[in-house]
């Protein structure tokens, strides 16, 4: 069955995907993330590659809440190097460039570079990096745009810059899939819990991990959806060399927590291999 993407052609999604599925090549092209899950549980794919955060912009709050609202665990995830470039319908200067066109995401990902050389140049914001190129193709204006390579290479754009992200800029994308996670255990683990509203719930929970001796490589709050003023911690467990024991660790956690969703065991995939069951 299909496997679901957020779209246009030509995201840094497509690219994720092409690196983390190398054997296929049709994906379904959502407009959204929202639209990725009602795919899922709808079955129209059967599972999803999902943008879930960026080292510089931080968690994807649409990802984060859908993962907690729906009925699918994390199977498996990669992480990409985020290369941005300046890019426009014909050869140009940077000092003739007078319209920049972008979308939010990537215009924080390049402001070193937009406060060295764009520093007056208006900006114009749009929904998605594609649809920027999109839009530089046909603008009559001496107008750029950012984006990658392959949308570069899909709308047929002039390479003005290249390289012009920010340090040390990733995006980790999640592979999910409709149903529960089978208890198997691999080299992360994700867990989401709510805790009762009293004083030390979060200590005495996290104390849990620490007896196990588990190191937990990410922790957010967010706030709950049952009760007003409630949260929802999403972790993330290492498990290394450890067993984490994944039964009697949930066991021991719904003792303390009011919800706890388990989200999936996983392997990390690198650049250009993929590591899957």
């Amino acid at each position: 069955m299909a496997c679901a993407i957020l779209g246009p052609a030509g995201t840094f999604s497509e690219e994720a995907a092409q690196l983390y599925w190398s054997d296929k090549e049709d994906y379904v092209l959502a407009r959204s993330i929202p639209e990725i899950f009602v795919l899922l549980n709808t079955k129209q794919v059967a599972e999803a590659l999902i943008p879930m955060e960026n080292s510089r912009a931080g968690s994807i709050s649409l990802t984060m809440e859908a993962l907690e609202a729906n009925n699918v665990y994390i199977k498996g995830e990669i992480s990409i190097p985020v290369r941005q470039h300046l890019m426009a319908g014909k050869k140009l200067d940077l000092a003739d460039i007078e319209l920049l066109v972008s979308q939010p995401t990537a215009l924080m990902q390049c402001q070193h570079f937009i406060n060295s050389y764009l520093p007056e140049t208006r900006k114009e914001i749009t929904t998605s990096t594609t649809r920027a190129a999109e839009i530089v193709r046909s603008e009559e204006r001496r107008a750029a745009c950012i984006g990658n390579q392959l949308a570069c290479n899909l709308y047929g754009l002039e390479m003005i810059q290249n390289n012009i992200q920010d340090e040390d800029n990733y995006t980790r994308f999640v592979h999910v899939r409709s149903g529960q996670a089978p208890k198997v255990e691999k080299e992360k683990s994700s867990i989401i819990f709510t805790l009762p509203d009293r004083p030390g719930a979060l200590y005495h929970t996290l104390e849990i991990f620490n007896r196990r001796n588990l190191n937990l490589s990410k922790i957010e709050s967010r706030p709950g959806k049952l009760a007003k003023g409630s949260y929802s911690f999403y972790i993330e467990v290492e498990n290394g060399s450890n067993r984490v024991g994944i039964e009697e660790l949930l066991k021991e956690l719904q003792k303390r927590c009011t919800l706890v969703k388990y989200l999936g065991s996983y392997s990390s995939c690198t650049r250009g291999k993929t590591r899957q069951e």
